[in-house]
């Protein structure tokens, strides 16, 4: 049984998570926010994919994280990929909210008494599929979901280059404005 002192400090870190993650997840919402809906179908890079497959893409990704954080398996290999939130901007601002908010509302249901039960720390307890079943613990999740965004941050900077594109104003975290 873990101390109630570290349930505090593991709780503590997962709020943490939950902030850092919002704050990238606001760079990706405040870049498709930006942009005219007609740039959802230009693929600025070749091989690339478009505007709205690189939205749609980190949709799936956060529902691959949101499924390991209820679930206990990490897959990659999504087969309820929707196609049509590619072309509307509406539809995906309104998917990455809602797949935060879920994300969100997972990690903060873990109270001391949940820690205890399910997180146990950083026991390694869900089976990441795309690295040969290898476990990992909620808590690495949540940070592989934030380096993942942050990738995709990278990947849309290189879209707004390519295309011209005035970054939006909290982008100034890169250095980007």
């Amino acid at each position: 049984m873990m101390s109630t002192k570290f349930c505090v400090v593991v709780a503590a870190v997962l709020s943490n998570k939950i902030e850092v993650l919002r704050f990238h997840s606001a760079l990706i919402t405040s870049s498709l926010e930006s942009i005219n809906p007609e740039l959802l179908i230009v693929g600025p890079i070749d091989n690339a994919g478009t505007f709205g497959k690189q939205f749609r893409h980190i949709i799936d990704i956060r529902k691959c994280y949101l499924d390991a954080l209820k679930n206990g398996i990490l897959d990659f290999y999504r087969k309820d990929i929707d196609r049509s939130l590619e072309n509307n901007k509406q539809e995906l601002l309104e998917e990455l909210t809602r797949i935060l908010e879920e994300i969100c509302a997972e990690v903060s249901l873990y109270n001391t008494q949940r820690l205890e039960e399910r997180w146990i720390d950083c026991t390694p307890s869900v089976r990441y599929v795309g690295e040969s079943n290898r476990k990992i613990s909620p808590l690495q999740a949540i940070g592989l979901l934030i380096e993942h965004e942050i990738f995709h941050e990278g990947e849309l900077a290189l879209y707004f280059k390519s295309e011209n594109l005035k970054f939006p104003k909290n982008w100034i975290t890169w250095g980007l404005i």
